[in-house]
């Protein structure tokens, strides 16, 4: 319903994509072996601006990517000092990067690892591993940036948009798929917007094994897309905003309400006085024209008339009707009944467009609220299901007190 970011495919290819892919992955066992599964974390720790007019928003964030690895494939030998500053150890990388990043900030940039094992314990150094057959792999980074976003704005000023942070690999389908973590919760700080014309409601979580429907972004790359016809997976963290339409109401919708009932002023002119009454109204049409220089300004160059748009145009076309009807008034024996049937049609005509609006914007409310509720929901249950796996998981290990950034020791099924 509220989705932003369209890829080149259409919506049934889309949907048939993720469908397949979620079946393939899910179910096929191929010969050599299913592919490894990267699970994914975020900590939004601030959305630091969001530029509409250049669709484009900057956000800082931690990433934590964790798998299961072999301690043979680990080069752990002889090795002195902590993980992350022997990163060259580990054989495998994931090699993540993001779709829709168009620029990063390389002074807030920041990496560790971190090796557990599969119950849980916690790895300090690459010597212990010796004790241990297969280990848990969290590759974390602190990451400043803005990436891409097309922004949805149908229904501005009651949009809402979803700010994706696209993560994909440098492996194909075939050797990598991604998902969400199932005991690590991605979470975003209380405090991650400040902002008077955005309100920041809990995020959607998009993979083959979470969140996806026929709107969903893609979770696999076109073969197109790649020189050799491989296909990569996909997944995203789509941050929930939605905007404060108050500020739009009064200073833009409820003046152009004034502007339009303000143009029936001509009627108090004597029919007579054409020009003063095309002046009337020149004037309150230029006005209008003003407000839609303005709109113009807070929106991205859309190829759609936006909810707002269709009221200013209707403005315009009222007073081009006023106009129309003064020009003919002047030229007919009996102007005072013509202007008196002009002004109550194009009077009904004016309130009916306002009233118009009026449900438009009620029902609209009516449904963004059901859908943020919605998005509440599925996040939350999703959060309190991994609380609770959590709590099983680590009433059953040897050592509980452990570190709460343990990632998923879960595998495909």
């Amino acid at each position: 319903m509220y989705n932003s970011l369209q890829d080149d495919v259409s919506v049934s290819e889309r949907e048939a994509d993720n469908r397949h892919f979620a079946a393939e992955v899910l179910e096929v066992v191929r010969s050599d072996g299913p592919p490894r599964e990267v699970q994914l974390a975020f900590f939004v720790w601030n959305i630091i601006g969001i530029d509409v007019v250049n669709e484009k928003f900057e956000v800082r964030f931690n990433l934590y990517a964790s798998w299961e690895e072999d301690v043979s494939n680990i080069n752990y030998k002889n090795v002195k000092g902590g993980f992350t500053q022997n990163s060259n150890i580990f054989k495998w990388q994931p090699q993540l990067r993001f779709k829709n990043v168009l620029e990063q900030n390389k002074d807030e940039y920041e990496s560790w690892w971190r090796v557990q094992s599969i119950t849980g314990d916690k790895i300090e150094r690459p010597s212990d591993l010796s004790r241990y057959e297969r280990v848990q792999v969290t590759y974390s980074q602190r990451i400043q940036g803005w990436f891409l976003e097309k922004f949805e704005m149908h229904h501005f000023p009651f949009d809402i948009q979803h700010l994706h942070i696209g993560v994909t690999s440098s492996w194909d389908h075939k050797n990598v798929v991604l998902s969400f973590d199932t005991k690590r919760p991605t979470e975003v700080s209380n405090t991650a917007l400040n902002s008077q014309v955005w309100e920041l409601h809990q995020p959607r979580l998009m993979s083959y094994k979470d969140e996806w429907d026929s709107d969903s972004m893609p979770l696999l790359s076109q073969a197109s897309e790649s020189a050799t016809g491989a296909r990569y997976c996909r997944a995203y963290l789509a941050l929930t905003v939605s905007r404060k339409p108050e500020h739009i109401l009064w200073n833009v919708m409820v003046i152009m309400a004034l502007v339009g009932f303000m143009s029936f002023s001509t009627y108090a002119l004597n029919p007579s006085d054409l020009g003063d009454r095309q002046a009337c109204v020149l004037t309150l049409l230029l006005t209008t024209v003003a407000f839609k220089y303005v709109t113009i300004q807070m929106m991205p160059e859309v190829p759609y008339v936006t909810l707002m748009d269709a009221v200013i145009y209707l403005c315009l076309l009222l007073q081009a009707l006023i106009m129309l009807g003064i020009c003919i008034a002047a030229r007919m024996d009996d102007p005072d009944t013509f202007d008196f049937v002009t002004a109550v049609i194009l009077a009904i005509f004016w309130l009916a467009i306002l009233v118009w609006f009026a449900i438009w914007s009620f029902l609209l409310s009516r449904r963004r609220i059901k859908y943020i509720e919605a998005c509440n929901r599925r996040f939350e249950a999703r959060d309190e299901k991994i609380k609770t796996t959590k709590e099983l998981f680590y009433s059953k290990t040897v050592m509980p007190s452990v570190d709460d950034s343990i990632p998923t020791g879960e595998s495909l099924p």
